[in-house]
């Protein structure tokens, strides 16, 4: 295993954990729009702790997991091609996040589910696409050997 392996699982945990806290906490009448409509509009802005504390319990765990994939699949291809961080990681990342919301409900999804489930696409989709570029960037760079066999 190289060096750079174990610094992609970091960079998805806590740059993804980051910068889905950062979309939280900035998209927060939002969050409470989506889990209340019925309620009339009243800018009730979320705090940084609880936007951290969303963060902390449903995105972390997604995080966690979409981390390790990630790094399995670096660590076997030494690369992270962008079909597999929209395919792939971010639908997974998303489906862990809402499971509890969409699960509360009967055998089926419900209208607003989807607009949970659009919500928290909208949170963690950057989050991996940030990660995947800075491990395309950065990680995968110094991975490249500075002057290839000819």
């Amino acid at each position: 295993m190289s060096t750079s392996t174990p610094r992609v699982f970091w960079t998805f945990l806590l740059g993804g954990a980051f910068v889905s806290f950062v979309i939280v906490w900035l998209t927060d009448p939002l969050l409470i729009w989506i889990s209340r409509p019925d309620l009339s509009y009243d800018p009730l802005p979320l705090s940084w702790i609880g936007a951290l504390a969303l963060t902390l319990v449903w995105v972390l765990p997604a995080q966690a997991f979409v981390g390790i994939l990630a790094t399995l699949y670096f660590s076997f291809h030494r690369r992270l091609p962008m079909w597999f961080v929209i395919g792939v990681l971010i639908p997974l990342g998303v489906l862990i996040v809402t499971y509890r919301h969409i699960t509360d409900s009967r055998d089926w999804v419900e209208r607003h589910d989807y607009r949970k489930l659009l919500y928290w696409t909208l949170v963690v989709a950057p989050a991996e696409l940030l990660c995947a570029r800075h491990v395309a960037k950065k990680i995968a760079a110094s991975e490249r050997p500075a002057n290839p066999p000819a």
